[in-house]
């Protein structure tokens, strides 16, 4: 996979470090199949680095007679043309240029870790969204810090952070920092984090939104630079990877993808994933046969197996539910033997003014959210109540994803509101979601978004509201970029066009799809959020399977400890009335199964 493991500290404290790294690599063994495909061990500092499952990255390179090294997993692009593969160069520019240079230079979808012999320092760059995660633990003499939170974990004692796992159970997601362990952080995005051998740990933050001007880019000037960006992505993309993949669905950010591919000449071939019936799977296909692209379609009506949900945690550490993404595994084992990067439109929203609409009627002004009114609509609204934890340890989601609004939003409060809604998407919520789906994708293979390399980034968070509202941005781009795909009807019926009188009729499906969405907010189905066509939701399908009995006996799991038995024990006699049960239920699995795993690794 494409992961790392470091360890640093002084050197009288070599042999306890040792023991520590050497641990840490028999976790990636034990619990994630893998073996390092490089290490490096000095006086002062240990590493390893491991491959990809496609066999990509992995590289740890060594540069010149200091001893100075560096490994570089995700996807990265440097500004003068070189890339992932090319981490000689890149570390031959870091010993020129020095790390804040270096960090300006650099895109995409990473984690730079450098040893520097001469300062016996090691530096950590994150990626600006801070999607690649990466985490940190210090011991008594010194620090460990690794792609992997379960590796860090499994060397030593660890206690459960009550917020980040009853924000997981609720959620689906940790927030902020935290991880499921008080002793682990995540780093933070945008920064290069440097730990020295016997100083304290420190960090400079090398881009941050508010540096950036929401209005400086308008109207067709707008428009041309953001293609001429999306372009420019397109073609490193395609030089450095030969066979693409890229998501195409029903709806605009894939279709701004495919569409600037093909506009810059990049050949690819297209992808969707679902149930044969679902509109995304029909527009996909007859979009891709109108434009001549060739497909792939995996079905998704065979369940996930208990099987397939484990093999998920050496990947996701269990940061993600696992039932989910077994069948995300599943799906991308069938493309990485034959292609050898996939992307997707991820970061396209923000084209779109993703959320906006919460801010009505005064989207664009100049004055702070309404942090409680966001977090409601936008972020609480999504949290599950079916599990109970008690007074004293539970919290309300709506005044608690305010209070991380509040902090997150906190140097930017002056600009318009609209670009506070964006950083907080970016912040919030595609570093913790999005980024931990991707971040567990990287280690199958390459996995990218064109939205999310910084140019096109910056472009967009630049370019002014009025300009990006009801997704004008995006129908204009597609109007320019590929006129079939502008034309072509989405997954609403309507196309993506920008609106007017000579093709007014081709929305009259618009008022139908307003009143589907007024009827699913009030009237909303009670469809398990996990049913499949076959076999029924995880709960149903797995309680015949002995090793979940085994797991999901309330007086010996480990949950138990932020729920109390009782609680526990009521939840899992079955939904009842609960909202959304099948989705808490996967993962309260997904967190026990990770507990378990944990315990078997032991401690060094």
């Amino acid at each position: 996979m494409s992961s790392f493991v470091m360890l640093v500290s002084p050197p009288e404290f070599q042999d306890e470090r040792s023991r520590l790294f050497h641990h840490a690599v028999r976790t990636f063994r034990d619990a994630k199949d893998r073996v390092p495909s490089a290490t490096t061990e000095s006086d002062w500092a240990s590493a390893a680095a491991f491959a990809r499952l496609n066999g990509t990255a992995g590289a740890l390179v060594t540069g010149d007679p200091s001893g100075t090294w560096l490994t570089a997993p995700g996807s990265w692009f440097h500004r003068s043309g070189f890339r992932s593969g090319d981490e000689t160069r890149l570390l031959a520019r870091y010993l020129e240029v020095g790390a804040e240079r270096l960090a300006d230079e650099l895109e995409g979808f990473f984690a730079i870790v450098i040893g520097d012999q001469r300062t016996r320092e090691v530096l950590v760059f994150t990626d600006i969204a801070g999607g690649y995660h990466v985490y940190a633990r210090s011991w008594e003499h010194g620090t460990a810090v690794s792609s992997s939170s379960l590796a860090l974990a499994s060397l030593g004692p660890v206690t459960l952070d009550r917020v980040g796992c009853q924000e997981f159970l609720r959620a689906g997601y940790v927030q902020e920092d935290r991880s499921f362990y008080r002793e682990i952080r995540k780093l933070a995005p945008s920064t290069i984090h440097r730990f020295p051998m016997a100083a304290p740990r420190s960090e400079r933050r090398y881009w941050a939104m508010g540096d950036l001007s929401p209005d400086l880019y308008r109207g067709r000037s707008a428009l041309t630079r953001l293609e001429e960006e999306l372009l420019s992505s397109a073609t490193r993309i395609g030089s450095a990877f030969s066979k693409p993949v890229l998501d195409l669905t029903g709806g605009y950010d894939s279709r701004v993808v495919c569409a600037s591919f093909r506009k810059a000449g990049i050949p690819f071939e297209a992808v969707v994933s679902g149930l044969p019936t679902s509109n995304d799977v029909i527009i996909s296909k007859g979009l891709a046969r109108a434009a001549g692209l060739k497909h792939n379609y995996i079905p998704s009506t065979d369940p996930v197996t208990w099987e397939e949900a484990k093999r998920a945690l050496t990947v996701t550490d269990g940061e993600y539910d696992l039932v989910d993404y077994g069948r995300v595994f599943r799906n991308h084992e069938q493309l990485f033997r034959r292609f050898d990067v996939t992307v997707n439109g991820s970061y396209g929203e923000f084209a779109r003014g993703l959320y906006w609409e919460v801010l009505f009627p005064r989207i664009g002004a100049r004055r702070p959210l309404d942090a409680r009114w966001v977090a409601s609509k936008r972020l609480s609204n999504n949290c599950s109540y079916a599990l109970a934890f008690p007074p004293g340890e539970a919290f309300d989601p709506t005044s608690h994803f305010a209070g991380i609004i509040e902090r997150t939003n906190a140097e930017i409060t002056s600009t318009p509101n609209t670009f506070q809604m964006d950083h907080v998407h970016l912040r919030v919520r595609l570093q913790r979601w999005q980024g931990r789906i991707a971040s567990s994708t990287d280690q199958l293979w390459p996995c990218l978004s064109q939205f999310m390399l910084r140019p096109v980034l910056d472009t967009v968070f630049q370019i002014r509201e009025w300009d990006r509202r009801h997704s004008s941005l995006s129908r204009h781009m597609l109007v320019d970029l590929d006129p079939l795909f502008a034309s072509y009807p989405m997954e609403h019926g309507y196309p993506p066009l920008p609106l007017r009188w000579n093709n007014l009729h081709r929305f009259w499906p618009v008022p139908l799809h307003v009143w589907k969405r007024v009827r699913k907010r009030f009237f909303p189905a009670r469809a398990p959020v996990h049913a499949t066509p076959n076999g029924g939701p995880p709960h149903a399908r797995f309680k015949s399977v002995e090793e979940v009995q085994e797991l999901l006996r309330p007086s010996r799991m480990k949950v138990g400890e932020l729920t109390g038995e009782a609680a526990l024990t009521e939840f899992l006699r079955g939904p009842g009335t609960a909202r959304r049960y099948e989705q808490t239920w996967a993962r309260v699995l997904t967190l026990e199964y990770t507990l378990h795993v944990l315990d078997k690794l032991g401690h060094p």
